[in-house]
Protein backbone atom coordinates (compact mmCIF):
# COMPACT_ATOMS: atom_id res chain seq x y z
CA UNK A 1 0.00 0.00 0.00
CA UNK A 2 0.91 3.38 -0.94
CA UNK A 3 2.56 4.84 2.26
CA UNK A 4 0.74 8.74 1.57
CA UNK A 5 -2.57 6.63 1.40
CA UNK A 6 -1.85 5.04 4.76
CA UNK A 7 -1.68 7.91 6.34
CA UNK A 8 -5.05 9.75 5.17
CA UNK A 9 -7.19 10.34 7.86
CA UNK A 10 -10.98 10.10 6.62
CA UNK A 11 -12.95 13.40 7.28
CA UNK A 12 -15.98 11.79 8.99
CA UNK A 13 -18.96 14.41 8.41
CA UNK A 14 -22.97 13.60 9.63
CA UNK A 15 -25.71 14.84 7.07
CA UNK A 16 -28.16 17.07 9.14
CA UNK A 17 -31.91 16.95 8.16
CA UNK A 18 -33.12 20.04 9.60
CA UNK A 19 -36.99 18.81 9.13
CA UNK A 20 -37.41 18.60 13.03
CA UNK A 21 -39.67 21.75 13.68
CA UNK A 22 -42.25 22.94 12.38
CA UNK A 23 -42.99 25.72 9.40
CA UNK A 24 -45.49 27.21 7.73
CA UNK A 25 -45.72 25.49 4.89
CA UNK A 26 -45.52 22.07 6.40
CA UNK A 27 -48.80 23.31 8.65
CA UNK A 28 -50.39 23.77 5.12
CA UNK A 29 -49.15 20.71 3.32
CA UNK A 30 -49.85 18.10 6.47
CA UNK A 31 -51.41 19.50 9.43
CA UNK A 32 -50.56 22.22 11.88
CA UNK A 33 -47.46 21.12 14.11
CA UNK A 34 -46.29 18.35 11.52
CA UNK A 35 -42.67 17.43 11.81
CA UNK A 36 -40.35 14.54 10.80
CA UNK A 37 -41.20 13.28 14.27
CA UNK A 38 -44.84 12.91 13.15
CA UNK A 39 -44.17 10.04 10.48
CA UNK A 40 -41.61 8.40 12.67
CA UNK A 41 -44.67 8.10 15.42
CA UNK A 42 -46.64 6.33 12.73
CA UNK A 43 -44.56 3.80 11.84
CA UNK A 44 -45.78 0.11 13.06
CA UNK A 45 -44.56 -3.29 13.38
CA UNK A 46 -44.61 -5.22 10.17
CA UNK A 47 -43.40 -8.59 11.87
CA UNK A 48 -42.59 -10.23 15.35
CA UNK A 49 -39.65 -9.02 16.84
CA UNK A 50 -39.89 -5.47 14.63
CA UNK A 51 -39.78 -2.72 17.33
CA UNK A 52 -41.44 0.51 15.76
CA UNK A 53 -42.20 2.92 16.15
CA UNK A 54 -38.20 3.98 17.32
CA UNK A 55 -38.49 5.89 20.50
CA UNK A 56 -35.76 8.51 20.05
CA UNK A 57 -33.01 8.02 23.20
CA UNK A 58 -30.78 10.43 24.40
CA UNK A 59 -32.82 14.07 23.47
CA UNK A 60 -36.25 12.81 23.07
CA UNK A 61 -38.66 14.18 20.56
CA UNK A 62 -36.30 17.52 20.13
CA UNK A 63 -37.26 20.45 18.23
CA UNK A 64 -34.60 22.27 16.41
CA UNK A 65 -35.70 25.70 17.19
CA UNK A 66 -34.31 25.37 20.12
CA UNK A 67 -30.57 26.24 20.77
CA UNK A 68 -30.14 23.65 24.04
CA UNK A 69 -30.91 20.78 21.60
CA UNK A 70 -28.21 21.93 19.00
CA UNK A 71 -25.89 22.47 21.41
CA UNK A 72 -26.48 18.40 22.99
CA UNK A 73 -26.60 17.43 19.29
CA UNK A 74 -23.29 19.11 18.89
CA UNK A 75 -21.63 17.39 21.97
CA UNK A 76 -23.30 14.04 21.01
CA UNK A 77 -21.30 14.03 17.43
CA UNK A 78 -18.21 15.43 18.96
CA UNK A 79 -18.06 13.05 21.89
CA UNK A 80 -18.40 9.88 18.55
CA UNK A 81 -15.63 11.28 16.64
CA UNK A 82 -17.26 13.35 13.65
CA UNK A 83 -15.64 16.14 12.47
CA UNK A 84 -19.06 18.33 11.59
CA UNK A 85 -22.24 18.56 10.31
CA UNK A 86 -23.31 19.28 6.48
CA UNK A 87 -26.35 21.01 7.17
CA UNK A 88 -29.22 19.90 4.02
CA UNK A 89 -29.97 23.58 2.32
CA UNK A 90 -32.79 24.08 0.25
CA UNK A 91 -33.04 26.78 -2.42
CA UNK A 92 -36.14 26.80 -4.71
CA UNK A 93 -34.93 29.65 -6.97
CA UNK A 94 -36.32 33.32 -6.69
CA UNK A 95 -35.38 33.00 -2.92
CA UNK A 96 -37.32 30.46 -2.02
CA UNK A 97 -36.25 28.34 1.10
CA UNK A 98 -37.35 25.93 3.51
CA UNK A 99 -36.09 24.47 6.61
CA UNK A 100 -33.62 27.23 7.04
CA UNK A 101 -34.26 28.54 10.46
CA UNK A 102 -31.87 25.98 12.35
CA UNK A 103 -29.00 26.81 10.72
CA UNK A 104 -29.60 30.39 10.39
CA UNK A 105 -29.88 30.45 14.18
CA UNK A 106 -26.38 28.30 14.42
CA UNK A 107 -25.37 31.20 11.77
CA UNK A 108 -26.70 33.94 13.63
CA UNK A 109 -25.64 32.86 17.48
CA UNK A 110 -22.24 31.69 16.80
CA UNK A 111 -23.08 28.24 18.30
CA UNK A 112 -22.98 25.33 19.04
CA UNK A 113 -19.12 26.13 18.28
CA UNK A 114 -18.44 23.31 15.81
CA UNK A 115 -17.37 22.92 11.98
CA UNK A 116 -20.41 22.57 9.07
CA UNK A 117 -20.77 22.59 5.87
CA UNK A 118 -23.56 22.97 3.13
CA UNK A 119 -25.42 20.60 1.05
CA UNK A 120 -27.73 22.31 -1.67
CA UNK A 121 -30.91 19.63 -1.71
CA UNK A 122 -32.08 20.38 -4.94
CA UNK A 123 -34.88 18.68 -5.50
CA UNK A 124 -38.49 19.53 -6.31
CA UNK A 125 -40.41 18.44 -3.09
CA UNK A 126 -44.06 16.14 -3.26
CA UNK A 127 -46.75 14.87 -1.67
CA UNK A 128 -46.05 10.92 -2.20
CA UNK A 129 -49.17 8.31 -2.81
CA UNK A 130 -48.63 4.26 -2.75
CA UNK A 131 -50.93 1.56 -4.17
CA UNK A 132 -51.47 -1.68 -1.89
CA UNK A 133 -48.36 -3.04 -3.34
CA UNK A 134 -46.50 -0.46 -1.60
CA UNK A 135 -45.04 1.60 -4.94
CA UNK A 136 -44.89 4.98 -5.34
CA UNK A 137 -47.21 6.70 -7.84
CA UNK A 138 -48.75 10.08 -8.67
CA UNK A 139 -47.24 12.71 -6.50
CA UNK A 140 -48.59 15.61 -6.62
CA UNK A 141 -45.68 18.99 -6.99
CA UNK A 142 -45.31 20.88 -3.63
CA UNK A 143 -42.31 22.61 -4.37
CA UNK A 144 -40.66 22.92 -7.52
CA UNK A 145 -36.94 23.06 -7.90
CA UNK A 146 -36.16 25.50 -10.60
CA UNK A 147 -32.90 26.88 -11.90
CA UNK A 148 -33.40 30.50 -12.89
CA UNK A 149 -29.72 31.20 -14.34
CA UNK A 150 -26.75 33.37 -13.63
CA UNK A 151 -28.58 36.25 -11.30
CA UNK A 152 -30.10 33.71 -9.57
CA UNK A 153 -26.98 31.92 -9.15
CA UNK A 154 -25.49 35.42 -7.64
CA UNK A 155 -28.56 35.99 -4.90
CA UNK A 156 -28.36 32.43 -4.25
CA UNK A 157 -24.40 32.69 -3.32
CA UNK A 158 -25.18 36.06 -1.38
CA UNK A 159 -27.38 34.94 0.62
CA UNK A 160 -24.87 32.18 1.68
CA UNK A 161 -22.02 34.68 1.92
CA UNK A 162 -22.00 34.83 5.58
CA UNK A 163 -22.06 31.53 6.00
CA UNK A 164 -18.69 30.89 4.05
CA UNK A 165 -17.00 33.11 5.78
CA UNK A 166 -17.81 31.59 8.67
CA UNK A 167 -14.64 30.67 11.40
CA UNK A 168 -16.59 27.23 11.25
CA UNK A 169 -17.10 26.54 8.17
CA UNK A 170 -15.36 23.07 6.63
CA UNK A 171 -12.56 23.58 3.74
CA UNK A 172 -10.67 21.44 1.68
CA UNK A 173 -7.26 22.92 0.86
CA UNK A 174 -8.63 25.78 2.53
CA UNK A 175 -11.25 25.93 -0.42
CA UNK A 176 -15.63 25.79 0.76
CA UNK A 177 -16.81 22.40 1.23
CA UNK A 178 -20.00 22.90 -0.84
CA UNK A 179 -21.96 19.67 -1.87
CA UNK A 180 -24.58 19.35 -4.20
CA UNK A 181 -27.40 16.54 -3.83
CA UNK A 182 -28.54 15.87 -7.42
CA UNK A 183 -25.94 16.68 -9.83
CA UNK A 184 -27.01 14.94 -12.51
CA UNK A 185 -30.26 16.72 -12.60
CA UNK A 186 -29.20 20.05 -12.68
CA UNK A 187 -29.93 21.94 -15.50
CA UNK A 188 -27.38 24.48 -15.80
CA UNK A 189 -24.81 23.01 -13.30
CA UNK A 190 -21.77 24.12 -15.01
CA UNK A 191 -22.34 27.57 -15.38
CA UNK A 192 -23.79 27.76 -11.72
CA UNK A 193 -19.88 26.04 -10.98
CA UNK A 194 -18.10 28.53 -12.81
CA UNK A 195 -20.36 31.28 -11.44
CA UNK A 196 -19.56 30.77 -8.16
CA UNK A 197 -16.21 30.29 -8.29
CA UNK A 198 -15.58 33.46 -9.97
CA UNK A 199 -17.96 35.08 -6.84
CA UNK A 200 -15.71 33.20 -4.05
CA UNK A 201 -12.73 35.09 -6.10
CA UNK A 202 -14.05 38.48 -5.74
CA UNK A 203 -15.06 38.28 -1.97
CA UNK A 204 -11.79 37.24 -1.16
CA UNK A 205 -12.66 33.72 -0.30
CA UNK A 206 -10.00 30.36 -1.72
CA UNK A 207 -12.35 28.88 -3.93
CA UNK A 208 -14.88 26.18 -3.75
CA UNK A 209 -14.47 22.20 -3.10
CA UNK A 210 -17.64 20.45 -5.19
CA UNK A 211 -18.56 17.56 -4.34
CA UNK A 212 -21.78 15.93 -6.11
CA UNK A 213 -23.89 13.05 -4.41
CA UNK A 214 -24.29 9.61 -6.35
CA UNK A 215 -25.70 6.87 -5.56
CA UNK A 216 -28.65 7.42 -4.29
CA UNK A 217 -31.82 4.90 -2.73
CA UNK A 218 -28.97 2.41 -2.05
CA UNK A 219 -27.13 1.92 -5.90
CA UNK A 220 -23.84 1.92 -6.16
CA UNK A 221 -22.91 4.75 -9.06
CA UNK A 222 -21.85 3.89 -12.36
CA UNK A 223 -18.15 5.41 -13.71
CA UNK A 224 -20.09 6.94 -16.46
CA UNK A 225 -22.22 8.93 -14.16
CA UNK A 226 -19.40 9.64 -11.82
CA UNK A 227 -17.13 11.10 -14.76
CA UNK A 228 -20.14 12.84 -16.22
CA UNK A 229 -20.03 14.68 -12.93
CA UNK A 230 -16.61 15.33 -12.82
CA UNK A 231 -16.44 16.57 -16.39
CA UNK A 232 -18.83 19.52 -14.89
CA UNK A 233 -16.63 20.94 -12.86
CA UNK A 234 -16.96 19.12 -9.65
CA UNK A 235 -14.12 18.14 -7.34
CA UNK A 236 -15.00 14.74 -6.32
CA UNK A 237 -18.11 12.65 -5.43
CA UNK A 238 -19.74 11.28 -2.43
Amino acid sequence: MDSMIEHIKPRIIAFYLPQFHPTPDNDKWWGKGFTEWTNVGKAKPLFRGHYQPKVPADLGYYDLRLPEVREAQALLAKEAGIEGFCYYHYWFGNGKQELEYPFNEVLRLGKPDYPFCLCWANESWHSKFWNNKGSFYSPKKLIEQKYLGQQDNINHFYKLLPAFKDQRYMTVDGRILFLIYRPLHFDGVKEFIKDWRTLAIQNKLRGFYFVGQLGQLGKDPSQEDIDKVISFGFDGIN
